[in-house]
């Protein structure tokens, strides 16, 4: 199969230069008059999980939104925006988070509908699904005539890295995702198996990716904002994944969503498979862009000869700074498992017995007082033997049971 992926240079959030780069993204692929029509009710799925504002990078930059809202109404269609944060998000938070991230500006200016995604939620049986069957999901994505996905280019803890697939898991109400977390504990590859239900689901019609400021390191909220100066677009999440992977320089195929899109057949194996229109991406890779602490931990799979040794001295772990901690309790309330300990007026202590890694508490903290440390054991592992050198001999150890 064949896939296509537009790349094209923006060098600011301008908002005219980001409606000409939209634009030149989609002209490759049939231009967005081939996707939307007039009449048409379009979700704009944004990447809204934190109150954050647009210069941290961390959601979808309103200047991406705008443009997208703005073009779908010149073609007659009807435009949505909307996201399901993690987390409890009430009416009253969400309006918040909607000013915060400068998308309320674009509602009032374009006078587009803005929905929240958790005031109404349906349970869906998916024949397309292969692991997760049954689903709960916002009903506004169960009515929308095309989605058009917004992701950003970021890192992700849990994931490595998020973009246009995982950008669906807004698609799972904010309080039922903790729910999923904890089905899929500490078994990456099976919680990307649910990211891919999901989007074999309701696969979005087209994405765009914000790519003018990406986000590197301890992502996806309390990483580093990097300039990269691009968007991307396609009308295959799994095949703009892989460009962007191979863009944040890691290998693509060791990212959970992209290995299991292609071990499940609905993904490339690699860039032979993608025909990319605009700029060249061999110039653009980012060579320095630096990973998530936790990247590469294969071993955390169940499974795995050394789940329990990796589990206890080897595994990244979340750590809360008591310098920056407001005492708030968001993190205990979000975590999934129950693992962080708080007690009003002290600062939160984590159960590591308890705790599957699924990394919430940093993701969802409010002060950005929670950080993913590398054990001891893991960094003098690593300066004595390399990290490499022991991957390699415990994948020969399990692969010669």
């Amino acid at each position: 199969m064949t896939y296509e992926v537009s790349i094209t240079k923006c060098d600011s959030y301008e908002l005219e230069k980001v409606k000409n780069s939209v634009a030149t993204s989609l002209e490759p692929i049939g231009g967005l008059q081939n996707f939307v029509k007039a009449g048409d009710r379009v979700l704009v799925k944004l990447n809204l999980s934190v109150a954050k504002p647009p210069d941290a990078a961390v959601t979808t930059h309103p200047a991406i939104a705008q443009a997208v809202v703005e073009s779908v109404q010149e073609l007659g269609a009807t435009p949505v925006v909307g996201d399901a944060p993690g987390g409890g998000c009430s009416a009253a938070t969400y309006r918040a988070l909607l000013k915060t991230t400068g998308i309320q500006r674009v509602i009032d200016e374009t006078g587009c509908e803005s929905v929240r995604f958790d005031d109404d939620k349906t349970h869906v049986v998916s024949e397309r699904a292969r692991t997760f069957k049954r689903l709960w999901i916002c009903k506004v994505v169960t009515e929308a005539d095309v989605i058009i996905g917004l992701p950003k280019l970021k890192s992700h803890l849990l994931t490595y890295y998020t973009g246009a697939i995982k950008l669906l898991y807004g698609y799972v109400p904010g309080l039922t995702k903790a729910e999923y977390h904890l089905h899929t504990a500490r078994d990456v590859a099976l919680f990307a198996e649910l990211l891919l239900d999901l989007y074999e689901t309701y696969p979005p019609t087209v994405s765009v990716m914000d790519a003018i400021v990406g986000m590197e390191g301890e992502g996806p909220t309390n990483g580093i904002p990097r300039k990269i100066g691009l968007i991307m677009a396609s009308a295959s999440c799994t095949a703009l994944d892989y460009v962007a992977t191979t863009l944040a320089n890691l290998h693509p195929l060791n990212v959970p969503t992209v290995k299991v899109a292609h071990e499940q057949g609905i993904g490339p194996s690699g860039l032979q498979d993608i025909t990319i229109f605009g700029e060249a991406l061999e110039p653009l890779i980012m060579e320095d862009f630096k990973k998530t602490t936790t990247t590469s931990e294969w071993w955390l799979k169940e499974g795995a000869s050394t789940t329990r040794f990796a589990r206890l001295w080897m595994a990244a772990k979340p750590r809360v700074n008591a310098s920056i901690c407001k005492q708030c309790g968001e993190c205990a309330k979000d975590c999934p498992p129950k693992a962080m300990q708080f007690t009003e007026g002290s600062v939160p202590r984590v159960d590591y017995d308890k705790c599957i890694r699924c990394y919430c508490c940093q993701e969802l903290c409010p002060n950005g007082a929670i950080s993913v440390s590398t054990p001891f054991v893991r960094r003098i592992v690593k300066e004595r033997i390399g990290l490499a050198r022991l991957e390699a001999l415990v994948r020969g150890r399990t692969q010669s049971k």
